[in-house]
């Protein structure tokens, strides 16, 4: 069986199911990961597949782990140690996820000789680069200046929607090594539960962060308390707001709110399986960060939940405005309202596009028919370089 090297810098943040799901889940590639550190708190992955250049946040720190990782991200130089064990592995390729990875981990991939893959995802290449370089992570400043060599070096660069593929044409990434293709939901896992769904339950799953427009779902929900009483709001998810969200939350809602923090999979599951509905209205910000796909809608209609969002980014390629959930312009508080009220007010429509949301999944988005379309690339890849 061939074997793909996964690089994330950070392995695995909870958020990354998609990249944990895609990845554990070939049949015809055995994946194994490789990243500066792990995400805290992360997904689990077997650890005879891992490689952790610095795993000092995971056992008694050492100055030797954090030198290492400074090294490896500013000279692309592997301790010995995890070298040797790259090269026994001897990968067919490495497919690195988001651009900053990608840039991180070519040095590797030259030295090895083998192709490299890139998913570019999101912030990568939404965000203006002057907001980038002023106020972004180190790795993504320092992708910048490492870009147009990635863009030359890589050999296929794998974009989940169309808003992100002309994105990365704007950025100067050539049409030729861009390939479309989605994220997949395991509906194996994420399936309808009937009988679970509780009236006026509604949900929100995401980072409490400002792209992800709680405080929008909020100011929504306020005038409609009063209309249902049976109305009420469960936030799964944390961030730096999440002071502040709870704050204005209780402030405005009261008792009808609760904020459970980021939760593992089959509690999201488990929740979205007892939301009459999901809403997470994600905006584009300032400087240009925006949703890129929005795995998250796609696992809301799996279990058969309507998505209410505005129509930011790539959301409208994933939520099919009045088949699957309702769209509204972004930052339209009104239009979102109305689109809620009218779920509360009608079963019928809500369960008509709940049947429909569970099709549109299972037919365009489904994990293993996805995931044999990556490896194809895979193989595309390989056959490329040795023809």
């Amino acid at each position: 069986m061939r074997k793909v090297l996964v690089f994330r810098d950070q392995l695995l943040p909870v958020s990354e199911t998609f990249v944990a799901n895609q990845s554990l889940r070939l049949e015809r590639y055995e994946a194994y990961f490789l990243g500066s550190k792990r995400a805290f708190p992360s997904i689990p992955v077997p650890e005879e597949r891992l490689f952790l250049i610095n795993p000092s946040n995971t056992k008694p720190l050492r100055s030797g782990d954090f030198r290492a990782e400074i090294l490896f991200k500013l000279f692309g130089k592997l301790p010995q140690r995890v070298m040797d064990r790259v090269q026994h592995l001897a990968p067919d390729l490495i497919h690195a996820h988001f651009a900053p990875d990608g840039a991180l981990i070519l040095p590797l991939a030259e030295a090895l000789r083998v192709p490299l893959v890139v998913s570019l995802l999101g912030t990568d290449i939404t965000m203006e680069e002057r907001a980038i370089l002023l106020k972004s992570w180190p790795s993504h400043r320092l992708y910048l200046f490492r870009k147009n060599k990635l863009q030359k070096r890589a050999n296929l660069f794998i974009v989940p929607s169309k808003y992100l593929f002309q994105k990365a044409l704007e950025r100067g990434y050539s049409e030729d090594k861009l390939v479309l293709l989605p994220h997949g939901v395991d509906t194996n896992f994420f399936y309808p539960c009937p009988e679970r769904v509780e009236y006026g339950r509604v949900l929100y799953v995401g980072r409490l962060i400002e792209l992800k427009g709680l405080p929008f779902l909020i100011e929504a929900l306020v005038p409609l308390a009063s209309e249902f009483p049976e109305l009420k709001l469960v936030v799964i998810g944390d961030g730096p707001k999440r002071r502040d969200y709870e704050e204005l939350a209780r402030k405005l809602l009261g008792d009808r709110v609760t904020f459970l923090g980021a939760q593992p999979k089959e509690v999201v599951r488990q929740e979205m399986q007892k939301a009459y509905l999901f809403s997470m209205p994600s905006v584009t910000m300032p400087d240009g960060e925006a949703e890129t796909f929005g795995m998250v809608y796609l696992e809301a209609q799996a279990c058969g939940t309507p998505v209410v969002a505005f129509a930011s980014g790539g959301v409208p390629e994933v939520v099919l405005n009045g088949e699957t959930g309702f769209l509204s312009p972004e930052r339209d508080v009104e239009a979102l309202r109305e689109s809620i009220r009218s779920l509360l007010r009608s079963e019928e429509l809500r369960n008509r596009l709940a049947k429909a949301a569970v099709r549109h999944v299972q037919e365009q988005f489904e994990l293993v028919k996805l995931n044999r379309k990556l490896e194809d690339l895979y193989d595309r890849v390989l056959e490329n370089r040795l023809s």
